[in-house]
């Protein structure tokens, strides 16, 4: 949450977003019912909503539902993990910590799309792959995150660890991960965005359910309602994986955000 907005009013905080959707839905509306007045091209909110409703009663629509936030979440739930566990490990060690830092670095700037496929033939079609592709992705985004995290750690409170008789490991788990935990839900946050984005890529190039793979297909029948009910579904499963690592960064750093 931005700094302005932890003194703000619980009203204005449920409020301004939701008035800033209706705006964008409305501004949506009267651009696609009056300059485009085309729904091949730009369907109207209405036509988008109606599309969602029909693939829901349907019962078709759930499989890809799932296919894509088990690929998400399960990716994502272990990219994460492994981020975390291994930069605590390399943080420690100061030679092999300035041997992969780097290479982390180089790494995360690489464009996933451009190693999608080789991870599609070394896990094959299916969940795996797209698993596969955002564990890769969330690792490093955690990986730099908390390594970042770590090394913001005040001198005084390790000196203070010391003076108490804590061990280096000790210090580790007691100080130096608790005062890196604002980045790293910073970076669940960045990975809650990321995730789905990867998900998406693993579905577009080959895939058999999933959200991607849904607007691929309504793409090739120029369905422009459907891609656009998936994109819909798509942006607020992000935003609920968002709004919960939030909600669990207010309470898990609760000193900091006690006001909020």
């Amino acid at each position: 949450m931005a700094r302005w907005e932890q003194g703000a009013p619980l009203w204005a905080r449920l409020l301004l977003p939701v008035l800033g959707l209706a705006l964008l839905i409305v501004l949506w509306h009267l651009v696609a019912r009056w300059w485009v007045a085309d729904a091949a091209l730009l369907p109207t909110p209405g036509h988008v909503a109606s599309t969602l409703f029909h693939w829901v009663q349907g019962g078709g629509f759930s499989g890809h539902l799932q296919a894509t936030v088990y690929g998400t979440w399960g990716g994502m739930a272990i990219g994460a993990r492994l981020g975390i566990v291994l930069c605590v490990i390399v943080g420690e060690l100061k030679m092999i910590n300035r041997a992969v830092y780097p290479m982390a670095l180089a790494l995360q700037a690489m464009p996933m799309v451009a190693i999608a496929p080789l991870v599609i033939v070394w896990f094959g079609i299916g969940l795996a792959s797209k698993v596969a592709l955002v564990a890769i992705g969330t690792f490093f985004v955690m990986f730099i995150h908390t390594v970042s995290g770590m090394q913001t750690t005040p001198p005084e409170w390790l000196d203070m660890g010391r003076a108490f008789g804590g061990n280096r490991w000790r210090i580790v788990w007691q100080i130096k991960l608790r005062a890196s935990l604002d980045y790293i839900f910073s970076g669940l946050e960045v990975c809650a965005a990321l995730s789905f984005i990867l998900c998406v890529v693993g579905e577009f190039l080959a895939a058999r359910a999933g959200l991607g793979y849904f607007v691929r297909a309504a793409s090739y029948d120029i369905n422009a309602a459907g891609m656009f009910a998936a994109v819909a579904v798509l942006a607020l499963l992000a935003s609920l994986l968002a709004a919960v690592v939030r909600m669990l960064h207010h309470r898990v750093v609760f000193w900091k955000y006690r006001a909020a």
